[in-house]
């Protein structure tokens, strides 16, 4: 639980980018943020939120542009997240 803590210190969260998202998308923002590149397994066992939420709130990031995507080359059933 520590990673969690030093993610959502991040100051550089503009809030106008994250208006309107569900809290568990903000929060996996942040972690993204401060651990990226990362997978929604890793994302899981650091935030303990549910599997399907954390997948649900990583479309809504990516799809508003704020994340990125990239194939995981060591395990390619799943990807790694990112802010570019």
């Amino acid at each position: 639980m520590i990673f969690v803590a030093i993610a959502l210190e991040n100051p550089e969260i503009k809030q106008d980018l994250v208006t309107g998202l569900p809290p568990s998308a903000i929060t996996i923002y942040k972690i993204v943020i401060g651990k990226g590149p990362i997978t929604s397994r890793e994302i899981v066992e650091l935030c303990n939120l549910a599997p399907r939420t954390v997948r649900h709130g990583l479309k809504l990031l990516v799809r508003a542009g704020l994340i990125q995507k990239l194939p995981h080359l060591l395990d390619m059933r799943s990807c790694k997240f990112y802010v570019d």
